[in-house]
Formats: structure tokens, C-alpha cells, sequence
């Protein structure tokens, strides 16, 4: 209803009330021929107009209180300010209205929180991407400007290519890194689960780390205490093996071994890499696992810090879990992929 519509309303209202209260008392006179009776009438209609005036002003002033504290409701929500303005143990309407208003302002504020810290993801993600693009970028300007000074030999030609080659690289391993957890963190991945064997899973990554490891003089030993089936995705399961066993050569030194253990624990089947580099401090345990991370000790290797982010992504999505604790002379990565479905 408009104002005007609802203005002309009130005029009729009372305009119908006045008639009534001077209509009552003649009738009630015409009818008894009594003056007191119409008297009485009159007092009576008079004492109750008086009455529906005072009814009327506590309803208003009761409204205008509701109102009010609404308005405060809403300011809850405005203010991002959680505060009970109505008795939470009273089953009624404007509670129940609080209590979803509350509700609101709870997924509003999370929802706030996570919109911040992706923010700040985006800016950390992007302050990574362009410390790591700077080195190989500036390698290929100096090193191409190089090969163009018609004096240079044979052998600095070569040198400069290689290098050059390097940069190309690192380049296309930072893209490939960033693509794939762009891909998988969106969803456009869609892992194929289909029931294989793990043991293969696992050798095929063994085989595709296996040059670097030579190169590097670290050697991998692999023992399957158990044969496993179970439903994952090979590709993909495989990259989240190779990406921890890269990490162990990438920090461990000449000399070293890494040991891999598969075997059948209750409901899961159990991955387990061992290394022989230093002891990741117990408060970077967790953190290692976190997107873009570096620890203290890698400054002085190459890395984007997705590796052991993108492992435990791939793992989570296929119903397992990834945990770190260390031994007397390394860290123990161990995969826990659960096979009840199977």
C-alpha cells in the first residue's frame, strides 16, 4: 500500500469512528428516552476513544521499538559486528529472524576471510611467478645478445646456447608446474579411477626419476612387501610419487639411498619413501605441503615449491592422505590410499 492510498484510509477510519461515537449516544437516547443512559453511553464511547488513543500510542511506540532494534539487527550484518539483539530462548518470529540473520553473518564473514586470503595467495603467487620467471629471462636477453657479436668462438657459442637451452628449460618446467596446479585446483582435471595395480603405478615413477638420481649418485631401493589392486588414476598417482621422490634426490646428497616400501595395512595401502637428507624442522612439517612453499634449507636449490603441494592435492582427491615424520637419519614420506571399495 502507497502512502496515499494508506492516508486516505486512516481518514475514512476515523471519520467512521467520530459518526459512531456521536451516532451511539442519540440512538441510545432515542431508543430510552433516558438522558442518563445517553450520558453514560457518551462517558462510555468518550473513555474508550481515550483507551484506543493510549492502545494505539503503546503499539506505535511497541513498532517503532521493533524497528529499531531490526535496524540494529541489520547493522549486524553491515557492521560484520555478530551481536544478539533479541532472547535467543524465546521461540518467536523476530528470534527466529535473528537467528538466521546471525547465520548470514557467519557465512558472510567466512566467506570474507577466504576471499582475503585468496587474495593474498594471489598476490604471494604472483610475487613467486615473477621472482622465479627473472633469472631464465634474463639469461635468455644477455645470453642472445651475446651470440650476436660476430668474434665469439666456437666453444662460447656452445657455451652460451647451452646455457640458453638451460633458461628454455627452467621456463617450460615452471609452466608446466603452474599449469598443472591451475588445472587441478579448478577441477578441469577429472581423475580416471580404475582398478590397476599400484605396484606398476609406483615403478613408473620410479623409472621416470631414475636417470636424475643416477646422475645425481643417489640410489633408490625398492621393496613391494605386497602385491596391491586398488581404484586410482595411474598418471596422476604416478606424478604425486615422482614429485616426492624428486624432492628426496633434489635435497640429498651423493651417496645417499632412498628407501620405497609398498605393503597392505588393514583397509589402505601404504607408500612409504625414506630419505637420508637433514630433518625438516617439526614447525615446516605441515608447510611443505602448502602451495609455493620453501623451506629455510632450500634456498640454495631450484624449485617452485609445487611438488609436494601437487602430491598431496592428487592423493586428497583420490580418498588418501599424505604425512610426514622423521627417522634417526632422514624424513619419512608415507601415501595412504584407502582400498575399502575395492
Amino acid at each position: 500500500m502507497d502512502k496515499n492510498k494508506y492516508k486516505k484510509t486512516i481518514y475514512i477510519l476515523i471519520t467512521l469512528y467520530i459518526i459512531f461515537l456521536a451516532a451511539f449516544p442519540s440512538a441510545v437516547f432515542i431508543l430510552t428516552w433516558s438522558l442518563p443512559a445517553a450520558a453514560t453511553s457518551a462517558a462510555g464511547m468518550l473513555l474508550l476513544c481515550i483507551l484506543s488513543y493510549a492502545l494505539n500510542k503503546a503499539d506505535d511506540k511497541y513498532i517503532s521499538g521493533i524497528v529499531t532494534q531490526l535496524s540494529e539487527l541489520m547493522d549486524v550484518l553491515l557492521f560484520i559486528n555478530e551481536k544478539e539483539i533479541f532472547p535467543d530462548n524465546e521461540d518467536t518470529v523476530l528470534s527466529k529472524l535473528q537467528s538466521k540473520v546471525i547465520k548470514l553473518y557467519k557465512i558472510l564473514k567466512n566467506r570474507s576471510i577466504q576471499e582475503e586470503q585468496e587474495h593474498e595467495n594471489i598476490k604471494k603467487l604472483v610475487s613467486d611467478i615473477s621472482h622465479q620467471l627473472k633469472t631464465p629471462i634474463a639469461n635468455l636477453k644477455m645470453y642472445s645478445s651475446f651470440l650476436n657479436d660476430v668474434q665469439l668462438t666456437a666453444r662460447q657459442q656452445k657455451e652460451y646456447i647451452d646455457i640458453i637451452c638451460v633458461s628454455v628449460e627452467r621456463l617450460n618446467f615452471l609452466s608446466e608446474n603452474i599449469i598443472k596446479v591451475s588445472r587441478l585446483e579448478s577441477g578441469i582435471i577429472q581423475l580416471k579411477m580404475q582398478k590397476q595395480s599400484l605396484n606398476s603405478t609406483i615403478l613408473k615413477a620410479v623409472k621416470d626419476v631414475y636417470t636424475k638420481s643416477q646422475q645425481k649418485g643417489i640410489e633408490i631401493q625398492y621393496n613391494e612387501k605386497d602385491k596391491i589392486e586398488l581404484k586410482h588414476d595411474r598418471n596422476w598417482t604416478a606424478e604425486a610419487i615422482f614429485n616426492i621422490l624428486d624432492n628426496a634426490i633434489k635435497y640429498g646428497n651423493s651417496g645417499n639411498t632412498i628407501y620405497m616400501y609398498v605393503r597392505r595395512i588393514g583397509m589402505f595401502a601404504e607408500i612409504s619413501v625414506i630419505d637420508e637428507n637433514h630433518i625438516i624442522p617439526y614447525e615446516e612439517r605441515n608447510n611443505v605441503f602448502m602451495r609455493f612453499y620453501r623451506g629455510k634449507n632450500s634456498n640454495q636449490q631450484e624449485g617452485l615449491g609445487v611438488g609436494l603441494y601437487l602430491a598431496r592435492e592428487i592423493i586428497v582427491k583420490q580418498g588418501g592422505y599424505i604425512n610426514l615424520r622423521t627417522s634417526g637419519s632422514g624424513n619419512i614420506f608415507t601415501i595412504m590410499l584407502y582400498m575399502e571399495a575395492n
